[in-house]
């Protein structure tokens, strides 16, 4: 069976959100596919760390984070959430066709 692309879209905001929710941003709009994790929400490299752990944690498997993070030997400057929603439901397709 596969995952809906975008399906995990609802669960990535959910968890920006709770990681967010005490930084006292001020955003009026809630976080969504387009919203860059450095440029708008102020996350850091450690944040971003978080932010994969606890998507591990949530589908209780790795995702080969380094991937999406990294390029030609490099960090990426920004993700958007789209982006690391969209990057998860392949790895999750990808786990549900090996299996």
């Amino acid at each position: 069976m596969s995952i809906p692309a975008g399906d995990t879209l609802p669960t990535i905001v959910a968890i920006v959100q709770d990681l967010t929710q005490d930084w006292g941003l001020e955003s009026t709009e809630p976080p969504g596919a387009s919203t860059l994790l450095a440029a708008e929400l102020q996350f850091t490299s450690v944040d971003i760390i978080q932010l994969c752990v606890a998507l591990e944690e949530c589908y209780d498997r790795r995702f080969g984070f380094q991937d999406l993070l990294m390029r030609d030997g490099s960090y990426v400057g920004d993700l958007s959430i789209g982006q690391l929603s969209a990057f998860v439901d392949i790895q999750l397709n990808k786990e549900e066709t090996t299996s």
